[in-house]
């Protein structure tokens, strides 16, 4: 086991190039900590990482190992440095992730955004399939937003590595409420399935569904829509108004892998092309 928790003040090398935001400590496990470089003198410009620490040492290693092959990747997290003794690394910082975005607007003011941000997604879940690397936890809050020190130039990135597989190879270690149906059902039968760029596809069409409606589609806890999300038959695209919208999203959340729509489809489609449906 490594140590998930890290202490308020760093020490040994990482705590001699690091100094810890103490108020700003975040992430599901308290194991993510916003930082600062200690020499860096301009309290005004001076730029954020975050330093994160891991439950397990295979996660480290399966988080760093991605994060090394997709280094200089558009639209994808960027790992600044790395403690391998400690089994910590350091990243650049981000302002907010999508769902904590989306959840303070309405409507309106998210189609505003929809069309730039699902083309950040999209160039991010680009490279990764070139890297044949399958994200396996993409979410809402898997995507932040970035902006670079000099204020003007921003992105949505993907984010959050430590569960992520190269396709056809590595087994799905983790079940969220946006994985698809096949994790689901293999879970529910302990069984292992090996990852495959469709079920990015799957929780894809879910963030999707986020956006035009401002829910998720499962909680990740009522079991009825549980059950729905397991069974054979065809999801309802509930309180999607846009017509185009509908039409992707459907074909995104398609139980049958065959027929769910993969990534060079969705990029040909009108809600696409068309700044996702505006």
């Amino acid at each position: 086991m490594c140590n998930n928790n890290l202490r308020d003040k760093l020490e040994g090398e990482i705590g001699e190039q690091y100094e810890i935001i103490r108020s700003y400590r975040y992430g599901k496990d308290l194991n993510v900590h916003k930082a600062y470089k200690k020499n860096d003198n301009d309290h005004k410009l001076r730029a954020h990482y975050v330093i994160k620490s891991y439950q397990t040492r295979d996660a480290f290693e399966i988080e760093s190992h991605m994060l090394e092959i997709l280094k200089d990747a558009t639209n994808v997290l960027q790992m600044v440095d790395i403690y391998s003794q400690e089994a910590v690394i350091v990243c650049e910082c981000a302002l907010y992730d999508l769902e904590t975005f989306l959840g303070h607007q309405n409507y309106c003011q998210r189609h505003r955004e929809e069309g730039n941000i699902i083309k950040d997604v999209v160039s991010g879940l680009l490279e990764l399939q070139k890297h044949n690397i399958v994200h396996n936890e993409l979410a809402p809050k898997n995507i932040m937003y970035f902006q670079e020190k000099n204020g003007y130039t921003e992105s949505w990135k993907l984010i959050d590595f430590d569960a992520a597989g190269f396709v056809d190879r590595d087994d799905v270690k983790i079940v969220t409420n946006y994985s698809a149906p096949e994790v689901l059902r293999a879970h529910q039968k302990g069984t292992n399935i090996k990852a495959n760029f469709a079920m990015d596809m799957f929780s894809f069409g879910l963030v999707l569904y986020f956006f035009e409606t401002g829910d998720h589609y499962w909680d990740g806890e009522n079991e009825i829509d549980k059950e729905e999300m397991i069974s054979t038959k065809y999801l309802s695209v509930r309180d999607v108004h846009n017509p185009s919208a509908c039409c992707v999203i459907r074909k995104l959340l398609s139980k049958n892998i065959l027929n769910r729509m993969t990534l060079q489809e969705f990029m040909e489609t009108y809600y696409y092309t068309n700044g996702s449906g505006k």
